[in-house]
């Protein structure tokens, strides 16, 4: 899964989840994704609407780091964030906790409310 079909999938999973997670349309947030020896991109969430562009936010709550197999896995809802992330599959930097809200998101967005 490239870098640009990463950003499709969690584009889709925020238009599924964004009804079911009723509390985004309030959510002011970026977030750092680092894809090992492929490239950067950032989720940003703000008013309701989401942002998903190349390169590095100036100032995300997070970044989450992991190889193209371990982050294509979260994305595809193969492999739990939490559990990668307590198997140091997945690395977290910044504020760790709010993480469990992009956790949300993407669980919803792949119906795993």
């Amino acid at each position: 899964m490239s870098l640009d079909e990463m950003r499709v999938s969690l584009e889709r999973i925020y238009e599924k989840a964004k009804d079911k997670v009723p509390e985004i349309k309030s959510w002011n947030k970026a977030y750092q994704f680092v894809v090992e020896g492929e490239g950067e991109f950032y989720v940003e969430i703000s008013n309701g609407k989401i942002n998903i562009a190349s390169g590095r936010h100036p100032n995300p709550i997070a970044t989450l780091t992991a190889k193209p197999d371990v982050m294509k896995k979260i994305i595809t809802g193969e492999l739990d964030s939490m559990k990668a992330f307590m198997t140091r599959q997945l690395k977290i930097t910044g504020n760790v906790l709010d993480t469990v809200n992009l956790k949300r998101v993407i669980d919803a967005g792949l119906g795993k409310d």
